[in-house]
Protein backbone atom coordinates (compact mmCIF):
# COMPACT_ATOMS: atom_id res chain seq x y z
CA UNK A 1 0.00 0.00 0.00
CA UNK A 2 1.32 3.51 -1.24
CA UNK A 3 1.00 6.72 0.85
CA UNK A 4 -0.96 9.45 -0.89
CA UNK A 5 -1.20 13.24 -0.87
CA UNK A 6 -4.55 14.93 -0.20
CA UNK A 7 -4.49 18.40 -0.74
CA UNK A 8 -7.37 20.89 0.88
CA UNK A 9 -8.46 24.17 0.18
CA UNK A 10 -10.87 26.40 1.46
CA UNK A 11 -13.06 25.57 -1.54
CA UNK A 12 -13.01 22.13 -1.90
CA UNK A 13 -15.91 19.87 -0.49
CA UNK A 14 -15.25 16.06 0.07
CA UNK A 15 -16.13 15.45 -4.04
CA UNK A 16 -13.56 17.82 -5.44
CA UNK A 17 -10.65 16.01 -3.58
CA UNK A 18 -7.90 15.61 -5.84
CA UNK A 19 -5.29 12.49 -4.82
CA UNK A 20 -1.75 12.75 -5.80
CA UNK A 21 0.42 9.48 -6.30
CA UNK A 22 4.20 9.62 -5.44
CA UNK A 23 6.16 9.92 -8.52
CA UNK A 24 9.02 7.93 -7.57
CA UNK A 25 8.56 5.27 -4.80
CA UNK A 26 11.16 4.91 -2.53
CA UNK A 27 11.36 0.85 -1.65
CA UNK A 28 14.13 1.44 0.68
CA UNK A 29 15.83 3.59 3.14
CA UNK A 30 19.44 3.19 4.20
CA UNK A 31 21.24 4.28 7.53
CA UNK A 32 24.64 4.75 7.67
CA UNK A 33 27.18 5.34 10.31
CA UNK A 34 30.53 5.77 9.59
CA UNK A 35 33.67 6.38 12.30
CA UNK A 36 36.85 7.55 11.28
CA UNK A 37 40.33 5.94 13.28
CA UNK A 38 42.22 9.44 13.68
CA UNK A 39 45.30 7.35 14.54
CA UNK A 40 45.62 5.46 11.28
CA UNK A 41 43.42 7.71 8.71
CA UNK A 42 40.98 5.03 8.34
CA UNK A 43 37.06 5.31 7.56
CA UNK A 44 34.82 2.33 8.53
CA UNK A 45 30.88 2.27 8.15
CA UNK A 46 27.88 0.05 8.90
CA UNK A 47 24.40 0.44 7.84
CA UNK A 48 21.19 -0.98 8.18
CA UNK A 49 18.84 -1.41 5.10
CA UNK A 50 14.82 -1.24 5.36
CA UNK A 51 12.98 -2.86 3.32
CA UNK A 52 9.45 -0.72 3.27
CA UNK A 53 6.99 -3.45 1.13
CA UNK A 54 8.43 -6.78 2.91
CA UNK A 55 9.09 -4.94 6.57
CA UNK A 56 12.46 -6.21 6.97
CA UNK A 57 16.01 -4.90 7.81
CA UNK A 58 18.89 -5.83 6.41
CA UNK A 59 22.31 -4.95 8.21
CA UNK A 60 25.78 -4.44 6.81
CA UNK A 61 28.33 -5.28 9.93
CA UNK A 62 31.01 -3.06 10.60
CA UNK A 63 33.92 -2.46 7.49
CA UNK A 64 36.58 -0.33 6.15
CA UNK A 65 35.28 1.96 3.49
CA UNK A 66 34.85 5.56 2.78
CA UNK A 67 33.03 8.43 0.63
CA UNK A 68 29.91 6.42 -1.16
CA UNK A 69 31.55 2.60 -0.78
CA UNK A 70 28.48 2.23 1.58
CA UNK A 71 26.41 2.65 -0.73
CA UNK A 72 27.25 1.16 -3.81
CA UNK A 73 27.66 -1.71 -1.18
CA UNK A 74 24.40 -2.13 -0.51
CA UNK A 75 23.01 -1.29 -3.80
CA UNK A 76 25.34 -3.92 -5.29
CA UNK A 77 24.43 -6.80 -2.33
CA UNK A 78 20.59 -6.27 -2.67
CA UNK A 79 20.83 -5.82 -6.80
CA UNK A 80 18.75 -2.55 -6.06
CA UNK A 81 18.65 0.27 -8.35
CA UNK A 82 19.74 4.35 -7.10
CA UNK A 83 16.18 5.65 -7.35
CA UNK A 84 14.91 3.00 -5.38
CA UNK A 85 16.96 3.69 -1.80
CA UNK A 86 17.52 6.63 0.15
CA UNK A 87 20.32 6.67 2.41
CA UNK A 88 20.73 8.88 5.79
CA UNK A 89 24.57 9.40 6.91
CA UNK A 90 25.97 9.77 10.05
CA UNK A 91 29.28 10.43 10.51
CA UNK A 92 31.80 10.55 12.83
CA UNK A 93 29.83 8.26 15.43
CA UNK A 94 32.36 6.61 18.18
CA UNK A 95 33.56 2.90 17.09
CA UNK A 96 31.35 1.03 19.36
CA UNK A 97 28.00 2.94 18.17
CA UNK A 98 28.75 1.93 14.47
CA UNK A 99 30.09 -1.53 15.36
CA UNK A 100 26.72 -2.09 17.34
CA UNK A 101 25.02 -0.38 14.59
CA UNK A 102 25.38 -3.33 12.15
CA UNK A 103 25.16 -6.02 14.47
CA UNK A 104 22.15 -9.07 13.91
CA UNK A 105 22.19 -11.86 15.43
CA UNK A 106 24.68 -14.52 13.84
CA UNK A 107 22.13 -17.47 12.61
CA UNK A 108 20.15 -14.43 10.16
CA UNK A 109 23.98 -13.57 9.07
CA UNK A 110 24.75 -14.35 4.99
CA UNK A 111 28.60 -14.45 4.73
CA UNK A 112 28.79 -14.73 0.85
CA UNK A 113 26.57 -11.72 0.66
CA UNK A 114 27.71 -9.64 3.72
CA UNK A 115 24.94 -8.66 5.41
CA UNK A 116 22.31 -10.36 7.68
CA UNK A 117 18.84 -10.43 7.26
CA UNK A 118 16.50 -9.50 9.78
CA UNK A 119 12.72 -10.14 10.32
Amino acid sequence: MTKQTVIFTGEDTIKSIKIFEPKNKIRFLGTTKTWRDKINGNTYWSCSVEDIDKDVCYLFPFQYGYGSQSECTVKKALGIDYQDIRFIKISNCKKSEVKEHGQGQKENYFSDLGYYYQD
